[in-house]
This record gives C-alpha cells, structure tokens and sequence, in this order.
C-alpha cells in the first residue's frame, strides 16, 4: 500500500474527530459499567453482556483510536516502541473479535427468553460464565498477533523511523484475516440473522394474543420485545461500522497489487472508514441509554444514591465543627470560672472585705446572670448540633 499524505489542516480535522469519539466514548462506556455494577435491579444476562461490551469499547478507544491517530495522521509512523506495537494490536483484535462474540451471545439470551422462556432461563451467574469463555476464545484467536506485530526500521524514510506491522509471510497473513472474518464477523452475522428471524416469527405470531393478555403478562411481553429491539439496534450499528473496515481490509489481502485503486479515492475513504468503526465505541452506550427504559431508572436512582451521600457527607462535616466549637466554647468557658474564683484569694485583706461585702449585698445578681447567659448560649450551641 502506498504511502498516504495529509496536509496539516487535512490531520488537524482527522485528529479532532477520533479525539471527539475518544472523548464521548470512554466516559458514556464508563457511566453504563459504573450503573450496571452499582444498582442490583440491572444485573440481568444481556446487562452482564453489555457492560462486558462496554469494556470492550474502552479498551479500543483508549488504546487503539490514540494510537492510530498519532501513527497515521501526526508522527506518520510509529513512534510508541515494540512492545506498545504488539500490545495494541493484540488488545485491538481481542477487542473486535470479543464485541462480535458478545452479541451472538446476546441474540442467543434474546431466543431464550422471547421463544424457550418456559424451556430454558439464563440467569446472570451463567451469562458471567460465558463472558470469561467468550474474553478466553477472543484472546486465544488474537494472540498470534503478540508474535507477529513488531516495530521495524524503514530506512527508506529515515535512520529512526519505524512503521508497527506483521512479519510473518504475506499469504500467511491472508490465511489469517481470512479466518477471523469468516469465524469472528460472517459466520455470527448469519447466525444472528437467523436468530432474531424466528424471534421476529415469534413475536408476531404472538401479538394477537399479547392484546388479550392480563396487564402484568402483557407488560413482560413488552419489556422482552423492547430488550430485543435494542439487542437489533446495536448489531445493526456494530454492522454498519465495520464492514467498511472488513471491505477494506478484504480488498488489500487480495488484490494488493492493485490497492489502492485510486490514490485520491483512498486519501478520502480511509480517514472516513477509520471514524466509522471507531464511532461504535460511543454508539454502543448511547444506543443502551436512549432506549432502555430500565436503564434510565437505574440511572436516575444511582444519581439519587450519589447526591444522598454527599448530603451525609456535608452534614457530618456540619456536625463535626459544630462539635469541636462547642469543645472549644465549655473549654474557654472553665478557664474563665477558674480565674474568676482565683481573683478573690489573691486579693489583699482590706480588698477581700470589701469583695465579701459586695457579694453579700449582691449575691443574687451575680450567681444568677452568669447562669443564665451561660445556659443561654449552651442551648445555642447544642441547636447547631
């Protein structure tokens, strides 16, 4: 493939579009696994599934967007070293590989409970299971690229100039993308067409009945059908974003010699199909909040939680420095009572009369209102409490 360059306001509008999906991407991914993981009322099978796509999405725009963009669009080769080359490649191809894994799953969670509810039942313990197998057989099918993938010098642009890309034989390579699409992207999409058509047969077969249904029966059947839809929408998203990138990638293992067809064609349509397929990571998320009604309520009750306890905590902070005036105020309070029953004694003879005399004549004014302005202010004190 040729080299491919860009003028400096061509990069800077590159680098801000995958920088926005970065940006959009790890905090809306990051707010779905926080409320799935913290409110108990969300922990079903396809929300076990969807947070582990979420983490999915996080490792590709946190590891592979930033990436990619420096190597393609500001440094114009690697500059990250050989062992970041292997490693974010290989998280990357675990990544895509994972998400697609993930879904058949979820179509599969989606068949059970629209058509074999009464059969069979995924609980969220087994769906947790099937995750570590789906994380392990994602990672066995990437790790050749923890191998192959390595940083190597081209002196053709430069004495340090490096480019990440497989060492291995070219037509071993195409043997090895060949199989990742056919196992990991058309063997599932077949599959999931297959699956949400009975579930489709199912669902309208049963939609004269769900009229007649009692209210609760009625609103579970609801509730399945509006899981299934969103389980459609972020396939049909996932779809539309990578096969582009499979196309492409298609085209250059098998007709290398004539890729790219046209340089200026290329010089337009890879920035588009990278931002296409990177935009998944976001859509994912947003997708899962727009239509989940349950989602929204969870949502709605981790922010009531949060606000919560920041409200205990500002009231205990309150109450713990309106605690220590108090200390302070009974402290200061006994020093002067102490100092004000030292003065008389080491007062002179004649002054002692006259002090006792004084306080013969005047006893009942002074004993009480130091009582009171000082039960006055202790009740203050203790209504800050």
């Amino acid at each position: 493939m040729d080299h491919l360059t860009y003028t400096p306001s061509e990069k800077i509008s590159i680098v801000a579009a995958n920088m926005l999906l970065f940006c959009l991407a790890i905090p809306a991914n990051g707010i779905v696994i926080t409320v799935i993981s913290r409110v108990q009322n969300v922990r079903t099978p396809t929300s076990t599934f969807l947070l582990n796509l979420c983490i999915a999405d996080i490792f590709i725009a946190s590891l592979y967007i930033p990436f990619i963009t420096v190597d393609l669009y500001v440094t114009d080769y690697w500059v990250f070293g050989d062992i970041m080359c292997r490693l974010v490649s290989f998280l990357f191809y675990l990544a895509t590989n994972f998400s697609i894994l993930i879904l058949t799953a979820i179509s599969v969670e989606r068949y059970i409970s629209v058509c074999l509810s009464r059969q069979m039942r995924l609980t969220a313990k087994r769906a947790t299971v099937t995750t570590i197998v789906l994380w392990i057989v994602a990672a066995s099918a990437a790790l050749p690229l923890l191998v192959v993938r390595k940083s190597v010098p081209n002196p053709k642009f430069g004495e340090k100039v490096e480019f990440c890309v497989e060492t291995w034989p070219f037509k071993y390579a195409r043997v090895y993308k060949t199989v990742i699409l056919a196992i990991f992207y058309v063997m599932p999409l077949v599959f999931m067409a297959l699956v949400y058509y009975k579930i489709g047969r199912k669902v309208w077969s049963s939609a004269d009945k769900t009229r007649s249904m009692k209210l609760s029966t009625k609103h579970a059947s609801n509730s399945k059908l509006r899981l299934t839809k969103i389980a459609l929408a972020i396939i049909f998203s996932f779809v539309v974003s990578w096969t582009p990138w499979h196309i492409m990638t298609m085209l250059f293992y098998f007709d290398w010699k004539n890729h790219p067809y046209s340089k200026r064609a290329a010089h337009v349509a890879y920035p588009m199909i990278y931002f296409v397929a990177f935009s998944n990571c976001a859509l994912n998320p947003l997708l899962y909040c727009y239509m989940s009604q349950n989602f929204r309520k969870a949502l709605q009750i981790f922010r009531k939680r949060h606000s919560r306890r920041e409200l205990g905590d500002s009231i205990t902070a309150s109450s713990r420095s309106s605690r220590s005036s108090f200390k302070r105020f009974s402290r200061r309070s006994k020093r002067n009572a102490e100092q004000a029953a030292d003065e008389p004694n080491s007062a002179p003879p004649e002054e002692k009369a006259t002090l006792r005399t004084n306080s013969e004549n005047h006893d009942c004014s002074r004993t009480s209102q130091p009582s009171a302005n000082h039960t006055r202010e202790s009740i203050l004190m203790m209504s800050a409490l």
